[in-house]
């Protein structure tokens, strides 16, 4: 039940949506200015940028304009559809984070060459003046966005916006006059391309974000976000789902009144002191919180819409939405709590000498090879290459190609040493305190296989007691019969008669044991 109402809030027509509009503007490709043609996360220099903005993104989002006039009630509903079955929740909107000048320091040298520095983005460098280039600063409580996950670095503010319209001539015109006025220069850190829309159909919404990143550096890092939201699960026509649901939640109202009634009989202190317990309250409490999610998401999105009808010309955002949208044990569990408490000491020691290890390689590989292997250009993604290189995930040949004496060299004693040595050691450990916690507490039995062998003991058990109680009274009811036979036998029958009835014959031929056996017989096939 739990698995069914969780997979609810997902679709794969979720799937779908995020491909078509994937495919449609971001892995078509591209003429830049040097007349070659390249996918989206293949673009480099801003004029690239604005090559795409001008061609993938125009086409793909006005493309079938003639194809939606037959079908929409006027014009301007027409260039607000997409893909005929889809429609722009609001216009798209431009906006880009900006640093300040002078955020870091120009050697002497070189200062005849640059007049300002600009460092990387963050939210201390953030320039938040009122206005640049005809073009308004928003916070991020203005444009209800959020903190915004990029490749390069995370970005915590709202930014400069430039608002599009739902008219290709229109958007072309603002295209051409930002790159006229050079509205992306040295000072910006990102730039932003955010629409919402809305499939009337599987009754989802798709939060669209394109992103390109300015590093320090120069040139420009691709990415996108793509964030399907569904409504909700009350408005699916699933009978199976509806009950899923209620039982689930039935489920969990019986157990809070079971929780409730064992700190009543243990008190708060002692039951607060098992960790399982304090799980138990927060499972329950995830389990409310998702109920009422699910009674005020659609409510929300709903409003969304309904505002959204009433204002055509705004833009409105979903990021918040999206966010929220993406977020009893037996002894068996007692032998795993057991176990990590006895051998939590040595865990720690051993944690201790193998994160330095680990770190000490993750370091090392980043001084090796970070200018020339994506795997180990921050130290962040040096650790988590090395966990992936537990899983057999990883790029020797470019570990190879970064330097040929020490990549191979670096290789083999990390698989050496990390790997078969200190990661055996884990096990072992875990392994040998287990042990020694299986024969103290279940002598070699599960508590699960304890509780399975109980029932089917109590089953045959009580099949037995029905069987004997059953065999006796068959027993007693045929005692009975054949105490009435010979009582009928002796006050009845007339043995002088010299014609022998039917009976008499009959009681002749066959014995009172075979005749009690056959009474028995004919009692149990009844």
């Amino acid at each position: 039940m739990a698995t069914i109402v969780a997979n609810s809030v997902q679709h794969f027509y979720m799937f779908y949506f995020n491909q078509t509009v994937e495919k449609l503007f971001l892995k078509r490709e591209t003429e830049t200015n040097y007349g070659k043609e390249v996918e989206f996360v293949n673009l480099v220099t801003t004029s690239d940028w604005w090559s795409f903005l001008e061609n993938n993104f125009l086409n793909g989002l006005h493309g079938d304009e003639n194809e939606n006039d037959n079908n929409a009630n006027n014009a301007n509903n027409a260039k607000r559809l997409f893909l005929k079955d889809n429609i722009l929740l609001g216009p798209p909107r431009l906006r880009q984070m900006r640093v300040k000048p002078h955020t870091c320091e120009i050697n002497a040298a070189f200062r005849r060459y640059f007049n300002n520095c600009y460092a990387g983005y963050s939210s201390g460098n953030e320039d938040k003046k009122a206005n640049y280039k005809d073009t308004k600063y928003y916070s991020k409580h203005q444009l209800n966005a959020i903190t915004l996950k990029g490749e390069v670095a995370d970005y915590y503010g709202g930014g400069y916006v430039q608002m599009l319209t739902y008219e290709r001539e229109a958007n072309q015109k603002i295209f051409d006059n930002l790159k006229e006025i050079k509205w992306i220069d040295r000072s910006t850190r990102i730039v932003i391309l955010e629409f919402v829309l809305f499939n009337s159909n599987a009754y989802m919404l798709d939060n669209v974000k394109i992103l390109a990143e300015l590093p320090p550096v120069g040139g420009i890092v691709p990415s996108h976000q793509l964030q399907a939201l569904k409504f909700s699960l009350w408005m699916e026509k699933d009978i199976l789902l509806y009950i899923a649901a209620v039982i689930f939640y039935l489920m969990a109202v019986f157990y809070t009144f079971e929780e409730i009634t064992e700190i009543k009989g243990i008190g708060p202190t002692a039951y607060c002191k098992s960790l399982w317990n304090v799980i138990d309250v927060f499972v329950l409490l995830l389990v409310y919180f998702t109920f009422f999610y699910h009674l005020i998401h659609p409510l929300l999105l709903n409003h969304l819409i309904n505002v959204a009808q009433e204002d055509e010309t705004k833009f409105h955002s979903i990021d918040n939405l999206c966010y929220w949208n993406f977020i009893g044990f037996n002894k068996t569990m007692l032998q795993f709590s057991t176990t990590l408490s006895r051998c939590s000491k040595d865990l720690f020691g051993f944690a201790v000498m193998f994160f330095i290890v680990f770190l000490a390689y993750a370091q090392l590989g980043l001084l090796l090879f970070g200018a020339s292997h994506p795997d180990f250009r921050s130290f962040g993604t040096s650790v988590i290459t090395l966990m992936r290189m537990f899983l057999g995930d990883f790029e020797y040949q470019l570990i190879e190609e970064a330097n040929y004496i020490l990549g191979p060299i670096y290789f083999i004693t990390y698989v050496l040493l990390v790997f078969f040595i200190l990661l055996n050691m884990f096990l072992a450990i875990v392994n040998d305190t287990y042990s020694v916690v299986k024969s103290e507490i279940t002598e070699g039995r599960t508590n699960l296989g304890d509780y399975i062998f109980k029932l089917w003991s109590q089953l045959c058990s009580a099949l037995k007691k029905r069987f004997r109680r059953r065999r006796k009274q068959l027993e007693e009811d045929v005692d009975k019969k054949r105490k009435t036979r010979i009582e009928m036998e002796n006050s009845s029958v007339d043995f002088s008669s010299s014609e022998p009835t039917l009976y008499t014959r009959t009681s002749a031929s066959i014995t009172p044991r075979t005749q009690a056996r056959l009474e028995l017989t004919g009692i149990l096939q009844e």
